[in-house]
C-alpha cells in the first residue's frame, strides 16, 4: 500500500522530491517532499488516511531538542488558542511519547501570549512524528486528530479482572485443534486478561490436549510480542493452567468472585444487563466460562451467577468464543 501511495504522489504532483515508503521498515507511513501543495490535495489520494505537513525537523532527537522544536512551531499559533501536543514515536528511544507531550507542552507554555492547554477539544494540535533518529513537527487543526481515548473508560479495568475458563476443544485433526488454540490464545492476550484456565470434564487424549495447549501458547506469544513492541506501557504475558472442570468449580466458590457461563440455554444478555453491570463492578475476579464444540455441562449452571446467551439462534465458532464474550461484557 505504501508503494502505491508513493506512485500516486509522483504521478499527481510535478515538483516532488524524495518519496520514501515505510521509512526504517515502519508500515503505514510515507515521507515525501512536495513543493507548494496543500494537504487537502494530497488527501484526495484514497489510500492516504492522514497528512502531517512537517514545519520543522531535527536529527538525533531527544526530549530537549523536540520540545524546543515544538515551541518554535507553536509561535505560529494565534493568541488565545487552545492547544494539545500529540506525539507518535517509532523506534527505540530513551523517552516515551507521553514524555514528549508533557515536556513539549511545558515548553510551549513559556511563550508570551495567552495559549491554553486543552487535551479534549483543542483548536490546534502540535503534532510530533519521531521515526528512529529523525523527528518532525507540524500543526494540525484540532478536529483532524481523532482522539482514541478521551471520554472513554479504560477496557483494562474490566479485562484485568477476567479469568477465562475455556473448555478444551476436541477434534480429530491435530493441526485443526492447534489452530483453534492459536486463535483463542491470541484473543486472551489481546484483551490482557488475568489468566486462562483450560478445563476438561472427561478423559482427554493427551496428544490432542498438547496440540491445543501448544496453540494457546503460540497465540499468546504472538500477540505478546506485538504488544511489547507497540505499547509503551509494561506488558505481562497471560498465564495458562489446566484443571478438571468440576474441581475447578469447587475451588472458585468465593463471595468476592463472579461466575459467568456462556451457553445457548442461558438468559438473553439484555435481560441481565443492569444486574450484570453492577456485579462486574463489585467483583474481585470475573470467571468467564466458554464452551467449545461441546457446551458447558448443564449441571455446572447451578454454580454460575449468570448464564448468558450472547447470540440467540446463532452458534458461533469456538475460536470466536473469547472475543465474543469479552466484547459483550465490555459493551454493557
Amino acid at each position: 500500500m505504501e508503494k502505491i501511495v508513493c506512485s500516486r504522489i509522483q504521478e499527481n504532483f510535478e515538483k516532488t522530491g524524495n518519496v520514501v515508503p515505510k521509512p526504517s521498515g515502519f508500515m503505514g507511513i510515507v515521507i515525501s517532499e512536495i513543493c507548494g501543495k496543500k494537504k487537502e490535495e494530497i488527501k484526495e489520494i484514497p489510500e492516504v488516511e492522514n497528512v502531517v505537513p512537517i514545519v520543522e525537523e531535527v536529527s538525533q532527537p531527544n526530549l530537549e531538542k523536540i520540545s524546543k522544536l515544538c515551541r518554535k512551531v507553536a509561535e505560529e499559533l494565534p493568541d488565545g488558542s487552545r492547544f494539545a501536543v500529540d506525539a507518535d514515536r517509532r523506534g527505540t528511544h530513551e523517552f516515551t511519547s507521553q514524555e514528549i507531550e508533557a515536556k513539549a507542552g511545558s515548553e510551549i507554555m513559556k511563550l508570551v501570549g495567552s495559549l491554553e492547554v486543552e487535551l479534549d477539544r483543542p483548536d490546534f494540535v502540535v503534532k510530533v512524528e519521531v521515526i528512529e533518529q529523525w523527528a518532525g513537527v507540524g500543526i494540525l487543526e484540532g478536529g483532524e486528530i481523532l482522539r482514541k481515548k478521551v471520554g472513554k473508560a479504560d477496557s483494562r479495568e474490566l479485562t484485568a479482572k477476567i479469568h477465562l475458563v475455556q473448555l478444551v476443544y476436541r477434534g480429530k485433526d491435530r493441526r485443526g485443534i492447534e489452530r483453534i488454540g492459536v486463535s483463542l490464545g491470541r484473543s486472551a492476550q489481546a484483551f490482557e486478561t488475568k489468566k486462562v484456565t483450560i478445563v476438561f470434564d472427561s478423559p482427554t487424549d493427551a496428544d490432542k490436549l498438547q496440540a491445543f495447549l501448544n496453540g494457546i501458547d503460540e497465540g499468546i506469544d504472538s500477540r505478546f510480542r506485538i504488544q511489547k513492541r507497540v505499547y509503551e506501557r509494561s506488558m505481562s504475558r497471560v498465564p495458562v493452567d489446566v484443571y478438571e472442570l468440576y474441581q475447578f468449580l469447587r475451588k472458585i466458590d468465593g463471595e468476592e468472585d463472579l461466575v459467568i457461563m456462556t451457553d445457548p440455554r442461558g438468559e438473553v444478555l439484555q435481560n441481565s444487563r443492569n444486574n450484570l453491570k453492577e456485579d462486574l463492578k463489585s467483583a474481585e475476579t470475573v470467571y468467564l466460562f466458554n464452551g467449545s464444540n461441546k457446551g458447558i455441562p448443564t449441571g455446572c449452571f447451578e454454580r454460575a451467577d449468570h448464564v448468558l446467551d450472547l447470540a440467540p439462534h446463532i452458534t458461533y465458532a469456538t475460536d470466536q468464543a473469547i472475543t465474543a464474550s469479552v466484547i459483550a461484557l465490555l459493551n454493557l
